[in-house]
């Protein structure tokens, strides 16, 4: 028995909803982001906004998958996954990777919102677009990956 297995499935169902949660504070920062970019709509305490549930969901999700992991390590990857489908450890590893690398563009991204007002120049305002438009695709990927994962072999 590993450390918190009997909470593992609901641990894993709020990872879940979290997941859903930053999606959908990733789509709304894109969404305000390029209409900021393109018009120059002010809606600045909405990109602030979204910036930072994203923030706050990036670290829940992260810190609920951290608390999933010894219970998939061990019934899941070591049993299963290593031994007859190497290429879900894969794409469990890209996952994982991606996830940290999301985790530092949304604390950039965060950052940077909080930076962003009328004089910003266009230079600026596209790494931002650039920036959370990777986040975003990186954000459909782990929910795209994880869902596969979990529907071969769940804990």
């Amino acid at each position: 028995m590993t450390i918190l297995e009997p909470a593992g499935k609901w641990l894993l169902f709020f990872h879940l909803v979290g997941a859903f949660v930053l999606i959908g504070s990733q789509t709304h920062f894109l969404v305000i982001a390029v209409s900021y970019f393109r018009r120059r709509v002010n809606r600045l305490h909405l990109l602030r906004l979204y910036a930072l549930i994203n923030l706050i969901a990036f670290v829940t999700v992260f810190v609920l998958g951290a608390l999933v992991y010894p219970n998939f390590r061990v019934h899941v990857r070591a049993e299963y996954f290593d031994v007859h489908l190497p290429a879900a450890t894969a794409v469990f590893e890209i996952k994982e990777h991606l996830a940290s690398l999301g985790m530092a563009l949304s604390i950039w991204i965060f950052s940077a919102s909080r930076r962003i007002d009328e004089k910003t120049d266009k230079f600026d305002l596209q790494q931002v677009l650039i920036f959370s438009l990777i986040l975003y695709l990186i954000g459909w990927y782990l929910i795209a990956g994880g869902y596969v994962l979990t529907t071969i072999k769940g804990i």
